[in-house]
């Protein structure tokens, strides 16, 4: 289950100070993780922030709990400490040790540059509009129902690239959102004037309604008027 992001795999009962309790499973092996580091990466961060949102105004901060067979690769570990979450091994749910917690915000762009890095490479393109069209001509994903591996995966590769070639151009960086189905979204520029922009919201548009919804036009515009 280390692929559903839109959602937490399990709910536990609150603390004694009420704040509430999720955990999220990865039955992948050490060696099974590290076959993709970046998209890894991404969906881990996810999974372990999308949680917190889902905490009412005012409420206390929700728990993250993420579960391994084994212990995960540094890289994962790096990235559960910076969400704020804690890492349980096998059916022993106590705090396992973690990395010291980076800045959240560092490890987020970080993330995203490196996913964007690898698609362009495994792709043989640059970042440029041409790839980001390249993508969405090459990128075909079943329903999540179906595969939510394949269906998330295209979503993240194609936000990535997009979201990247903005930065390139407008500047920015990647942000923690507090609405849509993923957490992120990019704060960058446009007219001069700070603007926010969601190239993975826009992703899962594209694929639910084709063309309409290409993140070729928006990048166009956006980098027109930086």
């Amino acid at each position: 289950m280390f692929s559903s992001l839109d959602r937490a795999d399990i709910s536990l009962a609150p603390t004694q100070a009420g704040n509430p309790q999720f955990v999220q499973t990865d039955h992948r092996s050490p060696e099974e993780i590290s076959q993709n580091p970046e998209l890894s990466a991404v969906m881990a961060l996810i999974r372990t922030v999308n949680p917190k949102r889902m905490a009412e105004d005012g409420a206390p901060e929700p728990f993250v709990i993420y579960t391994c067979e084994q212990h995960p690769p540094l890289f994962l570990k790096r990235i559960i400490s910076a969400a704020g979450a804690t890492l349980a091994i096998g059916e022993d749910m106590s705090p396992q040790p973690l990395p010291e917690p980076e800045s959240l915000d560092r490890v987020l762009n970080d993330a995203m540059h490196a996913l964007s890095s690898a698609v362009t490479n495994e792709y043989s393109t640059g970042l440029n509009e041409a790839a980001v069209s390249h993508l969405e001509q090459s990128l075909s994903p079943p329903s999540a129902e179906a595969n939510e591996f394949l269906y998330w995966s295209a979503i993240l590769k194609l936000g990535a690239v997009g979201g990247e070639l903005i930065k390139q151009s407008n500047g920015g960086r990647w942000v923690i959102a507090g609405t849509g189905s993923l957490p992120f979204a990019l704060d960058t520029n446009y007219n001069g004037e700070s603007a926010t922009v969601n190239p993975l919201g826009k992703a899962i548009k594209y694929f639910a309604n084709g063309e309409e919804d290409s993140l070729v036009p928006l990048i166009s515009t956006l980098k027109a008027n930086p």
